[in-house]
């Protein structure tokens, strides 16, 4: 059993100091955010699976959720989004 079936919260993740990662299953493209930002505007006992991730270059709704080990230590800088709420 991997790691990442046992982080099934948004707050499990953020203890681990995870990145989210939604990728656009039409585009491919990705965004990467720190569990614990996600977990701050979301709640702690929210599964990352089932965020409302948009596609900010096609508008789809249809992305794929895949939790990650923060990659800081292999590369030397990494994009990473900070969520936030909007009012309308």
């Amino acid at each position: 059993m991997s790691m990442t079936s046992t982080l099934d919260t948004l707050g499990k993740a953020a203890r681990h100091n995870m990145l989210i990662v939604a990728t656009c299953r039409k585009c491919d493209r990705q965004a990467r955010f720190l569990a614990r930002d996600l977990a701050s505007l979301y709640g702690h006992g929210r599964d990352p699976r089932n965020l409302p991730f948009v596609c900010s270059n096609c508008e789809m709704r249809d992305c794929k959720v895949t939790i990650m080990g923060n990659p800081y230590d292999r590369t030397p800088e990494t994009v990473v989004w900070k969520p936030v709420k909007v009012k309308l």
